[in-house]
């Protein structure tokens, strides 16, 4: 693309920010440009922007189309050009963080929070939109302390998960156990395990790494049932399923975890590397559950 369409682009957008400054300042609108036609030029040059892969700028433009829905009185578009315009930041610190470019700065991301920050003022809180956008934003900060009044089954599944997830980042294993539970229970207590054989799939395998790995004696154990059917092998095939009969952990993946709880009760060192090792080229484990899985090894190795 060349640098000429690249400057003729910045010079439109210069132009129409111009524009945006003296519906703002005119008293007498009538005399100022017409708002909802500068919204157009500025959603026009932000598919322009992103065409010509400068996002950063894409998302200015979205902002400048925020402000002329905002004066309209369309709250519906104003967040809808909030969304598009932290989507957008995220573009550029992406595009920033894959062509490895030094000192990458921060201001794409704390963009990107004010445009969400923005939009969710926008919002009732009970709002399944609010709720989704609070999700988006925590993906670029974890810890931010937004809450929405919006409850589904789905939604709080999320949100204990990713707590779950920051508590294991912190090396805070308890907390991230108990919410953790509190996924398995309510689920199995609605007994609608097979709407969640993923989540399922996932809170098993967590679980059972979290216990290895937090050694609790039998008497403040959380569950010994849990932990007692991978505790001995040689019982023939055996998996976990739902309610319904729908596999929730694999034969393969069931006998690999049993290894894994019998090599850490005999603090077996050569074993559980060899079981780590099989379990780190199984695709049925995220990320997270591989770094518990080298935790492990760390903490029996000393």
């Amino acid at each position: 693309m060349s640098n000429q369409f690249q400057k003729d682009l910045i010079h439109q957008y210069k132009t129409t920010c111009n524009k945006l400054k003296k519906i703002q300042r005119v008293f007498f609108k009538h005399f100022a440009p017409n708002v909802s036609e500068v919204a157009e030029e500025f959603g026009s040059l932000a598919i322009s922007f992103n065409n010509a892969f400068q996002p950063e700028y894409a998302a200015l433009c979205h902002m400048g189309q925020g402000k002329c829905e905002k004066m309209i009185g369309n709250d519906a578009a104003e967040v809808d050009a909030l969304l598009k315009a932290a989507r957008a930041f995220r573009k550029a610190h992406s595009q920033q963080t894959k062509l490895k470019i030094e000192n990458t700065s921060a201001d794409h991301l704390e963009g990107a929070f004010r445009c969400y920050t923005q939009a969710l003022s926008r919002l009732p809180d009970d709002s399944v939109i609010k709720a989704a956008i609070i999700r988006e934003l925590k993906a670029i900060t974890p810890s931010v302390e937004i809450t929405s009044n919006f409850s589904s089954p789905s939604h709080r599944i999320w949100d204990l998960e990713q707590s779950a997830e920051e508590n294991i980042k912190s090396r805070d294993y308890v907390a991230a156990f108990e919410k953790l539970t509190e996924i398995y229970d309510d689920v199995t207590e609605r007994r609608c395990e097979d709407l969640y054989l993923l989540v399922m799939q996932r809170v098993e395998v967590s679980r059972l790494l979290l216990l290895c790995l937090l050694q609790l004696p039998p008497s403040v154990r959380y569950d010994g049932k849990f932990i007692e059917r991978y505790s001995s092998i040689g019982e023939g095939h055996q998996s976990i399923v739902s309610s319904s009969g729908n596999l929730i952990i694999s034969e393969n993946l069931f006998f690999l975890l049993q290894s894994l709880v019998v090599s850490c009760q005999a603090k077996d060192i050569d074993s559980l590397i060899t079981v780590r090792d099989e379990l780190s080229h199984c695709h049925e484990l995220n990320e997270t559950q591989q770094f518990l899985l080298d935790e492990l090894v760390s903490k029996y190795s000393k």
